[in-house]
């Protein structure tokens, strides 16, 4: 080992035995069997806060897949992100703050409420992985076989560690007296590293490439395996309390909850149930189909999905079925829960939102490609990655949205040289206050643009000056634009065409392109009216109202024509 690594494990020794002293003599933990008790290790499955975060994979280091969070019973896109490749990877949401990783080989940071990129950071391979985020730092694995660890507030490295293999699992931290990263690694291998400084704690051989993301839970690492087993081991030294043996491959992600882990099993389609302490079965359940995705627990139910498209909800403690649902494509994707509403992916390119109660269909959303991503739900708004290389979020608010509903100019004939008044009728038909901008045009050349600050359900007329002395004579079409707003997915409702609006000679107030005895006699039908009811054509200088200022203009161009 390097010099300064046997330093830096030297001191983090020192400390975690002054702080085991310092423990075990304020009365704050117990000892047993020389071994720490879980609340060196932050405690139950669910210490996360269930509202404003979901910091990593399945929400807690429980993978329980819950939270309390307020649900969106519509599917209102608050807006989409598009990355440079599929995303596998399920999103984390914290202090306000998206985490995600895409086959772009890129983790990237996004706005959670405008969906704006904040940073990204390159690695060296494929990110499967779903980052963990606590106390200012990201984890996450990526197929360079590194699990890295990066500042949450700009992207910069913070450290790395090399593995023997790809690390498609989703790292699981524990905060407390210690914060732990464990994770899982092609090699075979379960890792624990200090989250400081990425040094390693302990790994535990298993000989077998490893998909299943750790939980932990009450002082115990969970973890399934490609042999088929599913593992309890030590949290502070990896030794194994106990294995299970099940039928078939397990990729699936064990849940703890309530003193049982809950596990799928990939070759013989079964839903296991097993007692945590001792790892002996509680029940199991057999699907109609293998079983990748990861179970989540709420409210005495187990969901869960199947290669064959079915969602099952299952009684937690007996085991027996409650309801399920068939979607139209394999459901690799974890179902979270919140609200009594479950949200999964398909890969019929779909996202649900199902009633928890009876599996009833609540609403779906069609992305452009499969959905194996698992949801994470915060603060009333779904996030979810897609295979259409997109990260979406769902909110019953509807998500940023303006639109420009109507444009008309003063003036259908305007004299080159003077103005025309355009006005621009915008609406802010989303679920939120925006500033935007709103540019006119004449054909495709901007005439002006102007900052608007438009509350949401709001409308307003923006009032724009067109001065025609740089126009050629001739025609133009009168448009307006306004700029999409970040994380807008209804943009086609941002552009609006009105009508035609003719530049002629100074005087030609009916446009036939010539100055004469028709015009003098519309300015005859209209001298001293105010505009309107005045003829605004008729109002050559656009002074407000029909007099001499028109007839001088007409006597200088008289007889003109183009």
């Amino acid at each position: 080992m390097h010099k300064k690594g046997k330093v830096m494990k030297r001191i983090a020794i020192a400390l975690l035995f002054g702080l085991l002293l310092a423990s075990v003599f304020m009365g704050s933990l117990n000892i047993q069997s020389g071994k720490a008790n879980v609340s060196l290790l932050g405690g139950t499955a669910q210490a996360a806060d269930p509202v404003d975060s979901w910091p990593m994979f399945h929400h807690d280091h429980g993978h329980t897949g819950t939270s309390t969070s307020p649900a969106p019973t519509t599917n209102n896109t608050l807006w989409t992100y598009p990355t440079d490749s599929d995303v596998w990877s399920s999103p984390t949401v914290v202090d306000g703050k998206v985490y995600v990783g895409s086959t772009d080989k890129k983790v990237y940071c996004l706005d959670a409420a405008t969906g704006t990129q904040v940073w990204t950071y390159q690695t060296g391979g494929w990110v499967y992985s779903s980052p963990a985020v606590l106390g200012g730092w990201v984890y996450v694995g990526s197929e360079d076989n590194y699990t890295y660890c990066l500042n949450a507030t700009d992207g910069s490295l913070v450290w790395k560690y090399q593995t023997g293999g790809y690390v498609e699992s989703s790292p699981t931290v524990v905060g407390g007296l210690l914060w732990l990263v464990y994770v899982t690694s092609f090699d075979g291998n379960v890792y624990c590293l200090y989250s400081a400084d990425g040094s390693l704690v302990w790994n535990h051989t298993i000989g077998s490439s490893l998909y299943s993301s750790p939980a932990v839970a009450d002082g115990k690492v969970y973890v399934g395996s490609d042999n088929g087993n599913v593992y309890c081991l030590d949290a502070l030294d990896g030794t194994t309390v106990w294995s299970y043996t099940t039928g078939g491959s397990v990729f699936s992600s064990p849940a703890v909850a309530g003193g049982l882990v809950y596990v799928g099993s990939w070759g013989d389609k079964k839903i296991y149930c097993l007692n945590a302490t001792d790892g002996s079965l509680v029940w199991s359940y057999t699907t109609n189909g293998w079983v990748f995705s990861s179970p989540a627990v709420a409210a005495g139910k187990v969901y869960v999905g199947s290669y064959w498209g079915t969602v099952y909800c299952l009684n937690a403690a007996k085991g027996s079925l409650v309801w399920s649902y068939t979607t139209g494509g394999s459901v690799f994707s974890s179902p979270a829960v919140a609200g009594g509403l479950v949200y999964v992916g398909s890969y019929d390119k779909k996202i649900y939102c199902l009633n928890a109660t009876d599996g009833s269909l609540v609403w779906s959303y069609a992305t452009g490609s499969s959905v194996f991503s698992s949801p994470a739900l915060v603060n009333g708004v779904v996030f979810v990655g897609s295979h259409d290389f997109k990260v979406y979020a769902f909110s019953s608010v509807p998500g940023p949205d303006v639109a420009v509903t109507d444009i008309g100019s003063s003036k259908t004939v305007v004299s080159k040289g003077f103005n025309a008044i355009i006005g621009v009728q915008v609406e802010g038909q989303g679920g939120f206050s925006e500033t935007f901008n709103v540019t006119v045009y004449a054909n495709t050349t901007p005439i002006a643009s102007k900052q608007v600050n438009l509350y949401s359900g709001t409308t307003t007329i923006i009032i724009f000056f067109w001065n025609t002395t740089d126009f050629a004579y001739g025609d133009y079409t009168i448009s307006a634009q306004a700029s999409p707003l970040p994380g807008e997915t209804n943009t086609t409702n941002n552009n609006f065409t009105g009508g035609t609006v003719r530049v002629t000679i100074p005087g030609d107030i009916n446009g036939d392109g010539k100055v004469g005895t028709a015009d003098l006699q519309i300015l005859g039908n209209n001298w001293g009216l105010t505009v309107p009811p005045g003829d605004p054509n008729a109002d050559i200088t656009g002074v407000g109202k029909v007099g001499t200022a028109a007839l001088i203009q007409i006597g200088l161009h008289w007889g003109q024509h183009i």
